[in-house]
């Protein structure tokens, strides 16, 4: 039976009013095996949910190893995630792949389960054109009635942007409600929240984007959310919440005050997660140890990723305590 909260006419409306604040993505914990961790994701929800400026679960992103996965692995995990968040938040299932049949077959089972949107990649491998891969994208979505968001990134590992005019195209389909913006471009993603801002929300994960937008162009046009973020797996602790400082500047309308905590966030992601992404890839391998460091459940990752040398692991370790980050049993 789908559950999934409204009509699929409605989906747009229901993205505006409904998303606020991070949509955080989690990581796959593990044991040592390799099997699936599912009691540390249960833990995992309950950690970020302890946070009020995590206002939605993203489950089934690039942190979750989603490409090592079966297909009854990615809806388990979906499955867990749903049922520990238990409608308290948004959420939104990662159901990308390169066999379009996956992608449906994911996508309805997630909207069966619950899930508040999916996220779909364009396919990551093989030769595609811009009419192929908005095909692509009809194709699926045809046969969905969940609120569908798209991914539009430049990095390599991805392989393939899809453009503003692209994105345009794709959102006058009815259920299609978020576009997540991640070219890493300032010009591509204030042209695509000027082009489609109004009529459907678009938002960047990375906080210096996503308050550039805000602060040029307003909440017409740059919508209060920032989708599929991962610096809160590591920049709100325990100890410090250096993101929830940020947004309550920005709510407030405190340019100098969110500036001025935006360039602690950045000179920490510069260390932990930037250079990575200059270089067109996310450092998985990384970020998931990092989130062991702070308490969440974590374990190894399955090849072929490879954990971090000890150096990053180090300086990762190094740059979370200097920032007073870490449990203070850790620090002491």
């Amino acid at each position: 039976r789908m559950l999934v909260r409204y009509a699929r006419r409605e989906a747009k409306a229901w993205a505006r009013e409904s998303l606020r604040d991070y949509v955080v993505t989690l990581t796959t914990p593990l044991h040592p095996d390799l099997s699936l961790d599912l009691d540390g994701l249960r833990r995992n929800v309950e950690y970020l949910l302890g946070f009020p400026r995590n206002r939605g679960i993203y489950v089934g992103s690039i942190y979750q190893e989603f490409w090592t996965l079966t297909l009854d692995e990615r809806k388990r995990l979906a499955a867990a995630a749903i049922a520990a968040v238990a409608g308290r938040v948004p959420v939104v299932v990662g159901v990308s792949g390169n066999c379009a049949a996956d992608v449906i077959d994911l996508a309805r089972d997630a909207q069966d389960r619950g899930a508040d949107i999916v996220m779909i990649w364009p396919p990551t491998f093989g030769q595609r054109s811009a009419q192929g891969v908005l095909d692509f994208y009809r194709g699926v979505i045809s046969q969905l009635e969940v609120g569908v968001c798209v991914y539009a990134s430049a990095l390599s590992e991805i392989g393939f942007r899809l453009t503003p005019e692209m994105l345009d195209d794709l959102s006058t389909l009815e259920n299609v409600c978020v576009v997540k913006e991640a070219s890493m471009s300032i010009g591509t993603y204030l042209r695509t929240l000027r082009m489609l801002g109004d009529r459907i929300v678009v938002s960047c994960p990375l906080e210096e984007y996503w308050f550039t937008g805000r602060t040029l162009l307003g909440d017409r046009y740059a919508a209060p959310v920032l989708m599929g973020s991962s610096r809160p797996l590591y920049l709100n602790t325990a100890r410090r919440r250096l993101l929830e400082q940020f947004l309550d500047a920005a709510d407030a309308g405190d340019v100098p005050a969110a500036s001025a905590h935006l360039d602690a966030v950045l000179a920490l992601a510069e260390r932990l997660h930037n250079r990575y992404l200059q270089r067109g890839e996310h450092n998985v391998a990384l970020t998931k140890a990092i989130t062991g460091m702070i308490g969440m459940a974590a374990g190894p990752v399955r090849p072929p990723i490879t954990m971090p040398a000890a150096d990053e692991l180090a300086d990762a370790r190094r740059a979370l305590s200097e920032a007073a980050l870490l449990p203070e049993l850790v620090t002491a």
